[in-house]
């Protein structure tokens, strides 16, 4: 761009009980840009009858979507709200962008610019050339250093837990980036697939990821080897030490996270 711009990633700020996470945020000038970033691959069709934004995989089986305008909507009453408290009143513009290569378009909501990755540049500059001057151009550097001054750390919920997933439901064990599957057992400080007979002494690393991600932001020793399928609870012991995590509780429900 020609003129002075930043950009911020991840920025999560809090109004109130409101608090919320933006994936990227672009100053520029003239306004705001907030960047909605969405992982969602294979068909996406969009109802504008019925308001239904609706994905249909490879196979043939539908997932009924959130509309993303909705959610760059909030996001942009919340920032303008945000700074205006801060005596700064500024345009504030959003863009939802679908991040997987495998994301084809039938049809896109109305009411919000929706693109691609490599498309991204394109809309970012046609929004911006769409704004006439501002006769007071926004002070770009100001406003960074106070979005950053504020920024506080967005605590993602387990998955399960998002997404009303039943524990049960999930597939147990570690993976096996070689064959992607979960036949792997602890064989002699190594983790070795029953199915193609690949190796990796880090597989744990993976398996520990899905359990954060999914189940909770703390695990036991006992947890640990139910979600891994593993028996031995000094193995379980050895593996979760090597972490530098915070540890807590009694010797039999203590449990590790994640240190913030």
């Amino acid at each position: 761009m020609d003129e002075n711009f930043a950009a911020l990633w991840d920025i999560g700020l809090i109004d109130g009980d409101w608090k919320t996470q933006f994936d990227g945020l672009v100053m520029t000038e003239k306004c705001i840009i907030i960047l909605d970033s969405k992982n969602v691959s294979e068909d996406l069709h969009f109802d504008e009858k019925t308001g239904e934004f609706i994905r249909m995989d490879s196979k043939g089986q539908r997932l009924i979507l959130d509309n993303p305008v909705f959610q760059l909507n909030k996001n942009i009453l919340f920032l303008r709200r945000w700074l205006r408290k801060r005596k700064i009143d500024v345009r504030v513009k959003g863009l939802i962008v679908y991040t997987a290569n495998q994301c084809l378009f039938h049809s896109k909501p109305s009411g919000a610019p929706i693109c691609k990755t490599y498309q991204m540049n394109d809309y970012l500059y046609n929004i911006l050339h769409s704004l006439p001057p501002d006769p007071t151009p926004l002070k770009v550097n100001k406003i960074k250093r106070l979005i950053e001054a504020s920024h506080s750390p967005y605590v993602r919920r387990p998955l399960c837990e998002t997404y009303q997933i039943a524990y049960s439901d999930l597939q147990k064990g570690v993976y096996c980036a070689s064959c992607k599957g979960y036949q792997v057992v602890r064989s002699k400080r190594n983790w070795v697939c029953l199915r193609c007979g690949a190796k990796n002494s880090t597989a744990h690393h993976f398996a520990l990821q899905e359990y954060f991600s999914f189940v909770d932001d703390s695990v036991t020793n006992k947890e640990f080897r139910e979600f891994c399928l593993l028996e031995s609870s000094d193995v379980a012991k050895r593996i979760l030490v090597q972490y530098d995590f915070e540890v807590f509780g009694e010797t039999k429900s203590r449990r590790y996270r994640i240190k913030e």
